[in-house]
């Protein structure tokens, strides 16, 4: 661990044992009202959809309310569930959820697209501790490490600041349970040489204290030539309660991921030189296909270098200072440093009938410290029951990054598309771009929310969040010998409103009208021309159905909703050269997610989402075939990466004679496209995994699996390059063993 990270765990302990010394002399001796289990219902929490409606979660809001009590949609993934669906990477779990893609590019692993929105514009957080710009900070870390995976729809500025447009993604580690001694552990191996070996322990160390580790150790040879991958996580946790006011909580999680040759999609290439053209890509006149002959190629370095290190530590501290009234401390440190060092873009040149290759050197190393600070309120006012906070947030983040780039093709060979020496990166000095970046930003906020009962069955909740964002950032330009410092100041405020009514008992009816911002790219890399342009404010209703039926086996969500963005890059009408904001973006959609208990052995779960997404108003810069350039409208299209129709369905069935549980899963995605002028369309795939579960008589569950059965060739992602397409994995196996004690 860096110097600096120690300084900030030892900080952030230090903070937390104040506060609980702060404490102590209160005395600690009235009990705590049960505020966790009110109008809960006397049920065991066994992670059963049923149960998760009435769970509270970090990612929808700071008043503790349940899932069910939340106006918006809230889709909970227990790590029950990731396992049982054979959900190894963040990727596949995210995509195991309604109305949600996912995928790598170059320097975004694990970025996400929900209800037509992507990259930038999905929050990304750990425990509640967000990250000042998404993509810098997404990865597609194995999902063994959490306890679930908390994914709130729709713009949540309130809760989750800047960035959070189309939804937020908060992943939850595994956490000390006080009075509970137990482990659990998994073993797997399977195609393409992929090992997964895990294991966590929960501990009681007394009746007031618990502690808890997890260490996750996976490596792979890849489904594409030479892209290996190798990744090591641990995650820790400390709760203590002196008194039963006082709850103290330390987490301390390390996560490491390294990538030998990424890779980074396959190119099309014109259907007349293919070998084996597919019809999974379709371009118009362009005349592009992917081609089967060479998907497993990499047509990345030999040397090539993904990898990131990457720490978050956190302490915490609740005090009740009376039975309705609750401080809370949270402070966090996180530490990461990432390279990359690859050819990441590959475009054919039909002139030479060789593919002509980029070359990219980056190095991140990024620090940053968060304290929130709030007051919590659970009574009653007037005889209604009411629920607030108001608080204080501080992030700061220091962010320097190395940036060579070289787009000439003069510095590595052109490859012949099928049979080639892929070489090895050169020395960066004679790069086209070399320039070091360092970025500070100065994050403060202030927040509040309202709930309150206004009959027991009628909820009306209120949020309202302002923001100063204060960035500063150099650019030093080796080539040109120039430095250059700019930066901006924000002074954004969002809020929301929303109502829920209980129709019936299992019967509740949701509403919400909510805002959010987002910068027009990541803050930290912003150059000086996108560093001047305002924030873009995105607004959202949404309304819905959460319901519980036949005796709870069965639970439903659905609802409708409309998403808009304003503000967004474009370019000029009468001048294409020159980049304004004014453009806009629109989407509109269904969704639908529900569990239900066919029998005590049979299960199903389902979801869909359906959306109509478009730009309400963009503008590019077209070449036209003089030369010149022209502002061309994409008014009406559908934005890159993002497809209109998913659909996911899973099903198990135990057999009551033998201990043998049979799994079958769909997944349907539907076509997107490549560009923002929709000329490049991939199609649509439905993929069908099953698998086979025997528990072992020496304790544990051994699982057969099966993945894409049909061995379906098809597209998931595009990268960087609109000409470039990620190709999925092909038929596989694995064996699981698992154990619980």
């Amino acid at each position: 661990m860096s110097s600096t990270a120690y300084r900030a765990v030892v900080l952030a302990t230090l903070g937390a044992a104040s506060i609980s010394a702060a404490s102590a002399e209160d005395g600690g001796t009235i009990a705590l009202d049960e505020i966790s289990v009110q109008g809960e219902g006397s049920a065991v929490d066994d992670g059963s959809p049923a149960q998760i409606l009435k769970r509270s979660t970090e990612a929808a809001s700071r008043l503790g309310l349940t899932v069910r009590e939340t106006p918006a949609t809230v889709n909970v993934i227990t790590q029950e569930r990731l396992q049982e669906q054979g959900s190894r990477s963040l990727i596949e779990a995210y995509m195991s959820a309604p109305g949600v893609v996912a995928g790598n590019l170059p320097g975004e692993p694990g970025v996400t697209a929900i209800r037509g929105f992507s990259r930038g514009a999905v929050g990304y957080s750990i425990d509640g501790v967000r990250s000042i710009d998404p993509l810098i900070a997404s990865r597609n870390y194995d999902s063994y490490s959490f306890d679930r995976i908390e994914i709130l729809k729709g713009p949540a500025s309130v809760v989750s600041g800047a960035g959070a447009l189309a939804g937020t993604i908060n992943l939850v580690t595994r956490k000390p349970e006080l009075g509970v001694t137990k482990a659990d552990a998994l073993l797997s191996y399977g195609s393409f040489d992929t090992l997964r070996a895990g294991a966590s322990f929960n501990a009681a160390v007394s009746e007031n204290a618990a502690a808890s580790a997890s260490v996750l150790y996976g490596r792979s040879g890849g489904y594409v030539n030479d892209a290996d991958s190798e990744n090591v996580q641990v995650t820790t946790g400390l709760t203590l309660k002196p008194t039963d006011r006082l709850t103290i909580t330390a987490a301390f999680d390390y996560f490491r991921d390294d990538f030998s040759t990424a890779y980074f999609g396959t190119p099309l290439v014109p259907r007349g030189v293919a070998r084996d053209p597919s019809g999974v890509v379709s371009s118009g006149d362009q005349g592009l296909v992917l081609d089967k002959s060479i998907w497993k190629k990499n047509y990345n370095v030999d040397d090539g270098v993904m990898k990131s290190d990457a720490i978050w530590a956190r302490t915490g501290a609740a005090f009740q200072l009376t039975d309705q009234w609750t401080l809370k401390n949270d402070f966090a440190f996180y530490s990461a440093d990432r390279l990359w060092r690859n050819s990441e873009d590959y475009t054919y040149d039909a002139a030479t009938k060789k593919l002509n290759r980029g070359l990219t050197y980056i190095s991140h190393n990024q620090q940053s410290w968060t304290n929130r600070t709030s007051a919590n309120f659970d009574g009653e006012i007037g005889g209604r029951r009411n629920r607030f906070t108001v608080g204080f947030e501080y992030m700061r983040t220091e962010f320097g990054s190395k940036r060579r780039f070289d787009d000439t093709f003069e510095l590595i060979d052109p490859v012949d598309p099928f049979s080639f020496d892929r070489g090895r990166f050169p020395d960066t000095s004679g790069f086209e771009t070399r320039q070091n970046f360092d970025s500070t930003v100065d994050n403060t906020a202030v927040f509040l929310e309202n709930a309150l009962n206004i009959t027991p069955e009628w909820i009306v909740v209120g949020g309202l969040r302002r923001e100063w964002i204060d960035l500063d950032r150099k650019v030093h330009d080796l080539n040109a010998g120039t430095r250059s410092t700019f930066g901006n100041n924000y002074s954004p405020t969002t809020w929301r409103f929303g109502t829920v009514y209980d129709l019936t008992p299992e019967v509740s009816l949701f509403g919400q009208y909510t805002t959010a911002i987002t910068p027009v790219s990541a803050l930290l890399l912003s150059n000086s021309a996108r560093a001047e342009f305002k924030l873009t404010k995105g607004r959202s209703v949404e309304a819905g159905v959460k319901t519980t039926l036949w005796n709870e086996r069965l639970v439903a969500t659905a609802s409708v909703y409309q998403i808009d963005q304003d503000n967004i890059l474009t370019r000029d009408p009468t001048n294409s050269s020159l980049t304004i904001q004014g453009g806009s973006q629109r989407s509109r959609g269904v969704e639908f997610d529900v569990a239900v208990t066919i029998t005590d052995q049979w299960k199903i779960n389902a979801n869909a989402a359906i959306l109509q997404a478009e730009f309400t108003e963009l503008r590019e810069s077209v070449e036209q075939p003089d030369g010149t350039f022209k502002s061309v409208s994409r008014k009406g299209n559908r934005p890159l990466n993002v497809p209109e129709q998913t659909f996911n369905l899973w099903t198990t069935y135990r057999l009551a004679s033998v201990p043998v549980t049979f799994g079958a899963g769909v997944r349907y995605v539907g076509d997107f496209y490549t560009d923002n002028a929709n000329t490049i369309r991939v199609d649509g795939r439905t993929l069908l995994d099953a698998s086979i579960a025997y528990d072992v008589p020496v304790g544990g569950t051994l699982t057969l699996r099966g993945r894409n059965l049909t061995n379906k060739f098809y597209a998931e992602w595009s990268g960087y390059s609109s000409t470039q397409v990620y190709v999925g994995a092909p038929r596989s196996f694995d064996v699981t063993y698992s154990v619980k004690f």
